[in-house]
């Protein structure tokens, strides 16, 4: 697989400056730089081949005459600049943690011969918290939630209908002590406790170029979009289990489990400063088995 990108140009994945908030430092920056074509050329690899593996998975439901009775969904957790706004990373390459879409946005691909109508491309503004109520829609089951819980149904997309005149048009984002909410034209990042916050004009600054917090003509829809992530989060957010004020290690913030025994902690300076900081692992002379 690596050897179909030794000739890639990567036009797609620029090399930009490094970013202000770049979280590996100089040391990280430089070795990116060294490093840039064959941590490409592997990045790219790894993504055909889990694409021949998927393959190997449709395959074989086809083989057993189950594809039609079978939703295939693909998704993953978050995205990853490979260059892009200068990072090596994705919401935790930079600190404070950022919010762009190269980070944040995910795959999405949903299937089912026969009921799903194929090659159809959505540009409706969903969530993962979308996925759970969809699901439970497209089976058609009862499902009653102990309590309030966020998301909506897109089957509608799915079955080639578009988004429902009643569809949400804000997706709402948080890692840590760091807030977004998006609307199809308008982005608002807030950090707490005390920023820096970021305003994004998506329909004119797609990139995410020009910050326009400080902005006075922008004033108004800042104030409006930081209310609505506030009564949002109010109304779904677990007190118990909130992060907003919790560090973000890429390990986890709540209940996080480390060996007592170690003579320091996993997730010590070591992981915190890194340039890997969010991948760091122990070392192999470690006192640590976790």
């Amino acid at each position: 697989f690596t050897d179909l990108y030794r000739d890639c140009a990567f036009e797609s994945c620029p090399q930009e400056p490094p970013h202000p908030w770049f979280a590996g430092g100089k040391p990280a920056i430089e070795r990116g730089q060294r490093e840039r074509r064959e941590s490409l050329i592997g990045y790219f690899a790894a993504v055909s081949a889990m694409d021949a593996a998927i393959g190997r998975v449709l395959d074989a439901l086809d083989a057993q005459g189950l594809a039609e009775s079978t939703l295939v969904v693909f998704m993953s957790d978050n995205g990853m600049n490979c260059g892009h706004h200068g990072i090596w990373g994705k919401g935790n390459g930079t600190r404070p943690q950022n919010m762009y879409d190269t980070s944040v946005k995910v795959p999405c691909i949903i299937a089912q011969p026969g009921r799903i109508p194929a090659g159809q491309l959505s540009h409706a503004m969903l969530s993962g918290y979308d996925v759970f109520p969809t699901i439970v829609d497209y089976l058609g089951l009862a499902h009653a939630p102990g309590r309030r819980k966020p998301g909506h149904s897109f089957k509608p997309v799915l079955e080639g209908c578009g988004p429902g005149a009643d569809d949400a048009v804000v997706v709402y984002d948080e890692y840590g002590p760091v807030r977004m909410v998006r609307t199809a034209e308008w982005k608002y990042v807030h950090r707490h406790p005390d920023g820096p916050h970021e305003l994004f004009h998506l329909s004119d600054d797609p990139g995410e170029r020009r910050n326009l917090i400080d902005d006075p003509a922008a004033a108004a829809t800042a104030g409006t979009l930081r209310a609505r992530l506030d009564d949002w989060f109010r109304a779904y957010v677990n007190p118990a289990r909130d992060g907003v004020d919790k560090g973000v290690t890429g390990c986890g913030q709540l209940g996080r489990v480390e060996d007592a025994r170690a003579a320091h902690p996993v997730f010590a300076d070591q992981h915190l400063t890194g340039a890997d900081w969010d991948l760091w692992m122990a070392q192999k002379d470690a006192k640590s088995t976790a």
